[in-house]
């Protein structure tokens, strides 16, 4: 007898997750990497690099040497020998900035870092990080070794150490290196060549001599334009409203101003 012929049996079980296709993630949502961990990244850079971390510590030690001889040869002054520092640091900050960013396209690995994380605004403003870290850094080491180097200026001299300190004045000159390293980061970014941006740091200050020596107008625009003109009341804590308006009108032109530039010309160059 011949039985009825049985019918196919269907596995009922649901698709396992193994063998589900993945979702695709809708475009312009990938999360990307943290920014947090962004900066972590860049800052990591920063210093791995044999440039940074030569950079930084010529900028200590030749900042030491200028405040050991002031305090000797000059006033055993705090306030003083803190301040004098300034006169490394307007060249080695912006230097800096200017290194952090352009090391990225003289060592070729802006390919790799773009691939990484493709979306490239997150990746110009997280090279902010890492020289103004350093910048803040660096002032707080100088104020430390302002105390001994003071001290032993008194003691060879034989003359009293004058340990007066203006906190608001010792924070504005903080404000000011800051702001230094942002311009050199903000010319770094619009020019992309360190030697370039480079000398245009260090022959400002005699092309900002002569502009102010031209004539009253030419002293007018350096009063305004002039990143360390504007800023120098901040160092002496004598702001006033004028002076804050010429500090943001020269803080745009330095800072705002090459960066925005820079950010759109590194969104779009086409890398190789």
């Amino acid at each position: 007898m011949t039985s009825p012929s049985t019918p196919a049996i269907r596995s009922s079980s649901p698709t396992s997750p193994a063998s589900a296709s993945p979702t695709p993630t809708p475009a312009g949502q990938n999360p990307g990497i943290p920014f947090g961990r962004l900066v972590m990244v860049e800052t990591r850079k920063f210093f791995d690099t044999r440039v940074g971390q030569v950079l930084t510590a010529i900028t200590i030690v030749f900042t030491i040497a200028i405040m050991a001889a002031y305090a000797y040869f000059g006033d055993a002054g705090l306030q003083g020998t803190i301040t004098i520092s300034g006169a490394v640091l307007s060249i080695m900050l912006p230097a800096m900035g200017i290194l952090a960013v352009t090391a990225e396209w003289s060592h070729n690995t802006a390919t790799t870092t773009f691939s990484l994380e493709p979306r490239r605004i997150r990746v110009v403003v997280a090279k902010l990080f890492p020289p103004v870290i350093t910048t803040v850094a660096t002032c707080a080491i100088i104020v430390a070794v302002a105390f001994p180097v003071t001290a032993l200026a008194a003691s060879l001299t034989g003359t009293p150490a004058n340990w007066n300190l203006d906190a608001a004045a010792v924070a504005g000159w903080c404000l000011v290196n800051v702001i230094m390293v942002l311009s050199g980061v903000a010319l770094g970014t619009l020019l992309l060549n360190a030697p370039a941006a480079i000398l245009v740091v260090v022959g400002g200050t005699v092309v900002w001599s002569l502009i102010a020596a031209t004539s009253e107008a030419g002293a007018t625009i350096s009063s305004w334009a002039n990143l360390s003109q504007t800023t120098a009341p901040l160092v002496d804590a004598t702001v006033t409203f004028d002076d804050l308006a010429r500090i943001a009108v020269s803080i745009a032109v330095w800072v705002g101003l090459p960066f925005v530039l820079g950010a759109v010309r590194i969104v779009r160059r086409e890398l190789r």
